[in-house]
């Protein structure tokens, strides 16, 4: 592999990290997805604006997120092993962060204002905004 750029090298950096949150966020959404609605929900208790999410009794959902979080996270991997063949993933990777995030902006002003709406609005939307400022210039530098 040729020697990366100091921006390519950011960017790996940061990939790296996205890997192992996204593979350690999916695993406690299958592994104990109600103990993370239970500490939203006494976190939204304690600020008193938002709404209390119910727990979810549905395997069906969690199995969803899971898999969507197997696909971010083997993303990030792939970009990270080799970032100047693998850059042409990043824009699949922002298309699902996106999503997310805005389909969890949608579910609280329609749906029900609680703070697991709206913290993965802001979380999934801060990835969007941080992955684009080091993917732009990375890709710049791969052009050259």
């Amino acid at each position: 592999m040729a020697a990366l750029t100091d921006r390519q090298n950011n960017y790996r950096i940061l990939m790296i990290a996205l890997f192992w949150t996204f593979l350690i966020v999916g695993a406690l959404f299958y592994i104990v997805p109600n103990n993370i609605i239970d500490l939203f929900n006494t976190v939204s208790g304690k600020i008193g604006y938002f709404q209390a999410t119910p727990q979810s009794m549905e395997k069906f959902y969690i199995d969803l997120a899971v898999a969507y979080m197997a696909c971010v996270t083997t993303i990030a991997y792939l970009i990270q092993k080799d970032v100047k063949r693998n850059l042409n993933l990043t824009p699949v990777l922002i298309v699902g962060k996106a999503t997310s995030s805005l389909i969890s902006l949608v579910s609280f002003m329609a749906y029900q204002r609680s703070l697991l709406y709206f913290s993965n609005f802001v979380v999934d939307g801060s990835i969007v905004i941080i992955v684009l400022a080091f993917y732009l210039p990375a890709k710049s530098e791969s052009r050259t």
